[in-house]
């Protein structure tokens, strides 16, 4: 059965030359996804050679537990013999299957050689992950590409040995499990269903989300309960497709992450990137017609001379730069969006956008969301029914930009 709350199963390979082996990545990238809060499990390689440029020792790490296993055989300087110890490698077979038993959110399998393309080492390892959904990375010389293609039968997907390129292949469909990990201790103090807007008030912070539309079919949400509950239990409302309980989740993560104290650039999200002749907005933004006169503009509700939302798809793949309203988080669009312009700059911009570094890996290069200035008069404006602009009263702008970005 195929579980809509799951993102769809990877299967990818790093290529690389023989004298550039990607283990260093493999293992940066493992250690990233851990620290994010998801489950990952399998094996990476450390390759050590001696000052005279010879493999000294061949080691496997379970990403999992840290564990080490040794895999080169000791042959002797004059030996001209395959080093791979056998009984070393079906002994990394073992970890491998109980992270596929435990349905890991990503498998690392350190690389597909000569011996999983004969249908030895850990190729039965790999296919097992195929044949139960499990994403799996691993690495294949530039070589055996066409073998690795026959082996995977074309689902494979090959990436460039660069953090970035494993992270658009990870993909923003992970963003939202990973936004609700980043939700640390805290309970919500006051939370508000305002008839535009929710606002959920953390100890140190306010969120905020736009109210979705009351004719929406599945909002049927129970209302109420939401005070005193801990942000993070809140927060997984937006794993979930009821839109009442995700606009609260995504406002609750928001509570934890636009925090009162938080340093950043006092800058409106629409100036925060460069004009170029190809930026795309999604969302009629206020004025926007005189801050960005030349933008193309799509809404689901378009007005003269904006594009309906299904022109997406012919739009974004071709934008250099592109500023998302911060509501396609939580009408789930935005992860769509995303993946159509992965080599853009984008922008997620408004009252609702979570102001947390850890969106930039998933595309975005700028976050623009609000900081409350005033909480108890931010409360009584979501209360009376006010739109973005009243918000801002009670709020400053807050900018995050990617350090990484490069316009």
């Amino acid at each position: 059965m195929i579980d809509p709350l799951q993102a769809p199963p990877l299967i990818g390979a790093i290529v690389y030359p023989p004298d550039r082996q990607p283990e260093a990545l493999q293992a940066a990238f493992a250690r990233a996804l851990k620290a994010r809060g998801f489950a990952v499990g399998g094996m990476v390689q450390t390759t050590r050679f001696g000052e005279d440029g010879r493999k000294t020792d061949m080691e496997l790490t379970d990403v999992a537990t840290g564990e080490i296993l040794s895999i080169r055989q000791k042959l002797g300087s004059g030996s001209r013999s395959c080093s791979l110890d056998p009984a070393g490698l079906a002994e990394a077979s073992a970890p491998l299957r109980r992270a596929i038993e435990a349905k890991v959110d990503l498998l690392f399998v350190n690389k597909f050689s000569k011996a999983e393309q004969a249908g030895d080492g850990l190729a039965a390892e790999m296919l097992l992950a195929m044949e139960h959904g499990v994403p799996l990375l691993t690495a294949v010389p530039a070589a055996l590409v066409e073998d690795w293609h026959a082996f995977t039968g074309g689902r494979g997907r090959l990436l460039g040995a660069d953090m970035a390129s494993l992270w658009r292949w990870w993909g923003p469909t992970h963003l939202y499990r990973d936004l609700v990990a980043g939700v640390g201790p805290g309970e919500a103090k006051r939370v508000i269903v305002g008839l535009n807007w929710i606002m959920v008030e953390g100890p140190d912070g306010i969120g905020l989300a736009q109210t979705p539309e009351r004719t929406a079919p599945v909002c049927r949400g129970a209302a109420g309960g939401w005070t005193g509950r801990p942000l993070a239990e809140l927060a997984q409302g937006m794993l979930g497709w009821d839109p009442l309980a995700a606009a609260v989740g995504i406002a609750a993560a928001n509570a934890f992450t636009n925090r009162f104290d938080l340093a950043a650039l006092d800058v409106n999200g629409l100036d925060s990137l460069d004009a170029p002749d190809r930026m795309v907005v999604v969302g009629a933004f206020p004025g926007l017609a005189e801050r960005l006169p030349g933008a193309v503009v799509i809404d689901r509700r378009p007005g003269p001379g904006q594009y309906p939302a299904e022109a997406a798809d012919w739009l974004l793949p071709q934008a250099e730069a592109v500023i998302v309203t911060a509501s396609a988080l939580a009408n789930r669009t935005l992860a769509h969006l995303l993946r159509l312009a992965p080599f853009a700059r984008i922008a997620l911009v408004g009252p609702g956008a979570p102001l947390a570094p850890r969106v930039f890996e998933y595309g975005v290069s700028v976050t623009s969301g609000l900081v409350a200035t005033d909480p108890d008069g931010l409360a009584r404006a979501v209360a009376e029914g006010a739109g973005a602009r009243d918000l801002k009263r009670y709020c400053r702008q807050a900018t995050l930009v990617d350090p990484e970005d490069r316009p």
